[in-house]
């Protein structure tokens, strides 16, 4: 019944796409006539030939340019909108019911955004997948053609193909200038490469940059491995490589274990942290991390300890809502130390060859344990039916003791419980394991992207939307999203130098303190980025934290008296044991991503990936015996090679790869 469902959405996709095509088809043929030798060259060589550079054109709102914006420093130097205003929606392309949810009170951006640009972004009608896979909704978007008039992480093949997406390639260096040079100073090889190589750009990068970069461009002389509190490395094993425990509970299982109290009160005193204080848990391979959780169980039970509303406590959910990604594409690879494993395809250093890796024996027997966690008590089988919304209630309370991945507790909500515990980093020190997984490196860390569709936006407002996204890239749009427009009255100037006014936002922005007064002003964070603040999605734009206008970095913290939010920051494995990728920059990974519009078998699973696949695997966890999880197991298999997902086809994507980005291949290939 699945399968007919599915099959019946892709009509209905492929129907109102051929549709989308038949309606511009004068169009793209006399685009076809006027660039013929173009297509042929793009057809005949893996390299996109280099395009002469557009002859920038000024803007026709003559109040509004990106020379007007990209010369003042705040915002609030800028004149009013005097025209009419644009309503956006958004779609949220890779959200599938998430329950973060971030609504600003006291919202100082969204205001200046349409006070200067005359834009604003609808909450209750912005939306994501809620719970189907991206290709479902899709096809219900491109059969009904209510299409929203953004898209976050919504560019594929389909969109493109149908020409349903704005190509932005000529309009960017005329309307986005400062973004065009950000990409081509950060990103020249990725930028030159456009999407799937074709030169041709269908959206704008969004919470790009690196914190650890920005800092030594402001403090070039800061020791970065001691001063930790100001721009913390990436951890030994990637980024959110800790996990987060309550630690009254710790302290029961490793006698002298620091509370998270205990441990601020260390960072007041010395301003960072030893490694033996960072690894103050000894796990160190896989064994010891797989009985840490035993014994969390184990002392929960003999200690009678409840949650915050007096329910059970549970070491932790081995599903979180949404699919199993954190789980065992997360926590999987804390415990085992291979980095950047997903489950899906992996370069093998051993093997030097793309791999599969759900199908793999050792990877069965890493999921046989994750289904013991759920048999012996260790996770409680009520967290395989949960969504997100209920996981972090749950979680909250302290009904579970660890966390990890990005589902951070939120520690203002419960300091506010009134508690005697609090959530607190543990690093387990698993030695990174690069001789069998390496982590790639990219020209820009962690960008997302937004697109702009085409019935939904005119070639008239066109040149809008893309000055309010490259605003964020100038001096004055980062200093927006990290403090705010001078008029908000929440800051003012110290000897030189922009300091709050409001305790909370000095408190939360620059110390770290968890009191969520950045989501009151809706401001950016270092975590975060900058969020709309809507429903679905939650969409940072710009740069990421605010880039190096952040207001941690404004405020010299070397300088400054320690305060006891800085001590999650400064509690970090990387500034021991650093975190080991490429030293070629990688624009090509074996994701299982990079090859779906290059292999159609790749691509027709992963359409089913979501509402399909997960499931089973979620099955799989979810085993009440032995042949139970055997059967799931097979199931889950059967059911990917049914849909595309073979050890053929993982070959098949491998000779492309090597055929078409042997320098990406190479760089895995290499190592470090």
């Amino acid at each position: 019944m699945k399968l007919k469902k599915f099959l019946l959405a892709m009509l209905v996709l492929v129907l109102a796409l051929a549709l989308f095509a038949a309606c511009r088809g004068e169009e793209e043929e006399q685009q076809q006539e006027q660039q013929p030798e173009q297509q042929q060259q793009q057809d005949d060589t893996t390299e996109p030939e280099p395009q002469p550079e557009p002859e920038p054109e000024p803007p026709t709102a003559d109040h509004l340019t990106p020379q007007l914006y990209g010369a003042v420093t705040d915002s609030s130097e800028l004149p009013n909108w005097d025209g009419n205003t644009i309503n956006l929606r958004v779609w949220n392309g890779h959200g599938t019911g998430d329950a973060i949810r971030h609504r600003s009170a006291n919202d100082v951006v969204s205001p200046e955004i349409e006070r200067i640009f005359g834009i604003t972004l609808c909450a209750d009608e912005s939306f994501d997948n809620a719970g189907q896979d991206f290709a479902a909704r899709l096809a219900i978007l491109a059969a009904t053609r209510d299409f929203p008039e953004l898209g976050y992480n919504v560019l594929s093949e389909d969109l493109i193909a149908g020409n349903v997406l704005h190509d932005l390639t000529d309009l960017i260096p005329i309307y986005a200038p400062n973004y065009y040079a950000f990409m081509r100073e950060h990103a020249p090889r990725a930028w030159a490469a456009g999407w799937g190589g074709t030169g041709r750009h269908y959206g704008i990068a969004v919470n790009v940059g690196n914190n650890a970069d920005a800092i030594r461009r402001i403090h070039p002389y800061v020791d970065i491995e001691r001063y930790s509190h100001i721009a913390q490395p990436t951890d030994t094993l990637g980024g959110l490589s800790h996990l987060n425990v309550r630690d009254d509970i710790l302290a029961l299982m490793f006698p002298g274990t620091r509370t998270q109290a205990e441990l601020e009160e260390l960072y007041l005193a010395q301003g960072y942290f030893t490694r033996d204080q960072v690894f103050d848990v000894p796990v160190t391979n896989w064994d010891e991390a797989v009985d840490f959780f035993y014994l969390m169980r184990d002392v929960i039970e003999e200690h009678g300890i409840v949650a915050a509303n007096g329910r059970p406590v549970y070491p932790l959910a081995v599903f979180q809502g949404g699919d199993n990604w954190a789980t065992l594409a997360w926590l999987n690879n804390i415990m085992s130390g291979n980095a950047s494993f997903n489950y899906f395809t992996y370069f093998n250093r051993q093997t030097q060859s793309l791999e599969l890796g759900f199908t793999q024996d050792w990877f069965r027997e890493e999921m046989r344990v994750f289904n013991n966690f759920v048999r012996d008590g260790v996770s409680p089988a009520s967290s395989l039916i949960e969504n997100n919304e209920m996981f972090n209630n749950r979680l909250n309370a302290g009904e579970y003791a660890v966390s990890f991945a990005w589902m951070e507790p939120d520690h203002g909500l419960i300091e506010d419980l009134d508690v005697d515990w609090a959530f607190r980093r543990v690093f387990f020190d698993v030695p990174q394991n690069i001789d069998f997984i390496l982590p790639y490196r990219g020209e820009v860390s962690g960008w997302d992207d937004v697109s702009i569709f085409r019935d939904q936006v005119s070639e008239e407002d066109l040149p809008r939307l893309l000055m309010w996204l490259d605003f964020m890239y100038t001096e004055a749009g980062q200093n927006l999203v990290a403090w705010g427009p001078a008029t908000a009255n929440i800051w003012e100037y110290v000897d030189g130098q922009r300091r709050f006014t409001v305790p909370e936002l000095e408190a939360n922005l620059v110390f770290n303190e968890p009191n969520n007064a950045h989501v009151d002003f809706n401001l950016a964070t270092s975590r975060y980025g900058h969020h709309i603040p809507l429903n679905h999605p939650t969409m940072p734009i710009g740069i990421h934290g605010g880039g190096i206008r952040a207001p941690r970095y404004v405020y010299d913290l070397l300088q400054q008296e320690r305060h006891r939010g800085g001590a999650r920051g400064a509690f970090s494995s990387g500034v021991h044991d650093a975190h080991v990728t490429t030293r070629d920059i990688v624009l090509v990974s074996a994701n299982v991503w990079s090859f779906f519009d290059h292999v159609e078998s790749i691509s027709n699973f992963w359409d089913v990936r979501g509402t399909g696949f997960e499931p089973l695997m979620t099955r799989v966890l979810a085993a009440g015996s032995d042949d139970e999880f055997e059967g799931a197991f097979t199931a889950m298999v059967e059911f990917a090679a049914l849909h595309g997902l073979t050890d053929e086809s993982v070959a098949e994507a491998e000779v492309w790869w090597r055929e078409n980005w042997p320098e990406c291949v190479a760089a895995y290939e290499a190592g470090h």
